[in-house]
């Protein structure tokens, strides 16, 4: 007996699974809150030059002198769409420090020193230098590390370069901690993952520059990497086949939840410090998990640790008020896995499954080129940011709950090949209203760019479980870890392809179209995939090559598995398939 016929006594998803689902839920969703953290923390809100020697200058006008400040020594520069915008990098040369009072502008300012009205025509030529201090809109935030750090003019490549060392560090994580929860344990490894979360979300509150900031955001997102992974995977062992589907898909809507639980939080703290700080705080209570949460007791087995794996067995049982029959412990059931070890290398010795890794690994990374393409490229939505970022986690949430009922219908495979068809194509299709469009178009791409995040939302979603079913446990989280590097990677180079969109009509389509057909391939690509639904769990290599890559196939498998079945018991099957 396989390991997943235990779920058959046990139960699929007993109070003792839902119980632990919910608990390592909960670090999904606190990757979820410190990963998205970025949007406020980094904002980079309206500012502009302040007024040298003002010290009450702020970005709110306040009074009719100094908005005739503003006018008359901060130069009038065009924006996007010719929206006229106070210059954020210099500032008229021939200042007079008559200008203010004191370092205070007051009500009545002698005009005498300014420039002739008349002459402002002329500003063109009027000599300018870069300012060294700036005045931010304080509306949304009151401060972030963009503004205390000044990720301004020059340096606005700072707030890319910080967001890319959270980047690698996770690609890091998937690589190096991914596959160690195959060696040490999911536990093991969640938890060490867990201690350096903790460490560097706090410290953070206190980095004073940008190498501090970078080197804590890259401890911080390897931690989180390697955390999800492991939680992830360990969450999806504990779980019987018939719910899997269910609760690999609304793993992400703790990521969700985390959002909107960070927009709460945001909402009240405007200052960065005190909301990092606040966020970062409740990490500490992962380490109750030492205590509440087990090893996987499918990964114990792999490992020949069989005491262990039926204490946890029998403890789950009690819990779900099941009565396990003996033979559920029995040597053929706890032993047998053992025999053969397996590790990520041995897909180099299965051209079969290494096809299918490399397939899984470019999904992942087009996945994530796709989700951050149609952000970057397509344009953000205008408004309140509490809000916009408010109605993105509702929307993912709405997506995950219809990919719930959609997918025991659909499946696996044809449900996330549809989905990123859709993402794909709706990202081409932006291409229309951007180029020909006028204002009155402007809806259109916001619906596409919707329809586009639903899609790409929900591969994703589908993506992480749909990998976890492919392959065996004896290397499942190391494939995991590889798969989410490879997202990691896929987001990097969007905001990279991302920037190919500066050089008038040939750059808006260029980015649109490399995202689209990246993701068409993608697409084409996983339909090569086998079908996972209603199927249990592969231990091994061979139970992996077992999957069919179709019904057809599947049905074609079980005529030839009847017209054999008259075969001695020592002849091969001629059904088997093998690396």
């Amino acid at each position: 007996m396989r390991f997943d016929d235990v779920f058959d006594h046990l139960g699929d998803f007993g109070p003792y699974q839902r119980r632990q689902y919910f608990m390592l839920g909960m670090v999904i969703f606190s990757c979820g809150v410190q990963v998205m953290m970025t949007v406020f923390t980094l904002d980079l809100p309206n500012h502009r030059c302040a007024l040298p020697g003002v010290q009450n200058d702020t970005y709110q006008i306040q009074s009719s002198s100094h908005d005739q400040l503003v006018q008359d020594y901060i130069p009038l520069v065009s924006r996007a769409q010719s929206i006229p915008a106070y210059s954020q990098c210099f500032l008229y040369g021939d200042w007079l420090s008559s200008a203010y009072n004191g370092g205070n502008y007051s009500n009545e300012v002698d005009t005498r020193h300014l420039v002739d009205k008349n002459d402002r025509s002329n500003s063109s030529q009027r000599n300018q230098v870069a300012c060294s201090s700036w005045v931010y809109d304080t509306s949304d935030l009151s401060s972030t590390i963009a503004t205390q750090m000044n990720f301004v003019c020059g340096d606005t490549l700072l707030k890319s370069h910080a967001i890319m060392t959270m980047m690698v560090g996770q690609v890091i994580g998937c690589l190096i901690l991914g596959p160690l929860a195959d060696v040490v344990g999911r536990k093991r490894s969640m938890m060490i993952a867990l201690s350096l979360h903790l460490l560097a979300s706090v410290l953070t509150t206190w980095a004073f520059n940008i190498y501090m900031l970078g080197a804590l955001f890259l401890l911080n997102g390897l931690a989180m990497a390697a955390a999800y992974c492991a939680s992830f995977t360990l969450a999806m062992e504990l779980i019987g086949p018939k719910y899997r589907h269910v609760t690999g898909v609304s793993a992400t809507m703790f990521w969700s939840a985390g959002m909107l639980w960070l927009c709460l939080l945001a909402y009240f703290l405007r200052d960065w410090q005190h909301l990092q700080l606040a966020a970062s705080c409740p990490i500490i209570l992962f380490s109750g998990y030492f205590c509440l949460v087990p090893e996987s007791a499918r990964w114990l087995i792999r490992k020949g640790r069989n005491s262990e794996a039926k204490s946890i067995i029998r403890k789950a049982a009690k819990i779900n008020e099941r009565k396990l029959p003996s033979f559920v412990f029995t040597d053929e059931t706890t032993e047998e896995p053992t025999i053969k070890s397996e590790s990520i290398l041995s897909l180099l010795k299965c051209p079969t499954l290494l096809i299918r890794a490399l397939i899984v690994f470019l999904n992942w990374l087009v996945c994530s080129l796709t989700y951050y393409g149609l952000g970057l490229n397509v344009g953000q939505l205008s408004g309140n940011i509490y809000l916009n970022f408010c109605l993105t986690a509702v929307f993912e949430i709405a997506a995950t709950l219809v990919i719930v009922f959609a997918m025991g219908k659909f499946g696996r495979k044809s449900l996330y090949c549809s989905l990123l068809l859709l993402g794909s194509v709706s990202c081409i299709l932006t291409l229309f209203p951007v180029l020909y469009g006028d204002e009155s178009l402007k809806w259109t791409v916001s619906m596409l760019a919707m329809i586009g995040k639903f899609g790409v939302s929900g591969s994703f979603a589908i993506i992480w479980m749909f990998t976890s079913e492919l392959f065996p446990t004896s290397f499942r989280a190391g494939v995991t870890g590889i798969s989410s590097a490879c997202a990691r990677i896929g987001a990097v180079i969007a905001s990279y392809i991302a920037n190919l969109g500066a050089g008038g009509d040939v750059g808006i389509i260029l980015p649109q179209l490399v995202f689209g057909t990246c993701g068409l391939v993608a697409a084409a690509l996983a339909l090569f995939l086998p079908e996972t639904q209603e199927q249990q769990l592969p231990d091994s290599m061979e139970d992996a090559m077992k999957f069919s890559t179709s019904r057809r196939a599947e049905k074609e498998n079980d005529k030839e598995d009847e017209a054999y079945s008259h075969l001695s018991s020592d002849q091969p099957a001629l059904t088997s398939q093998s690396c």
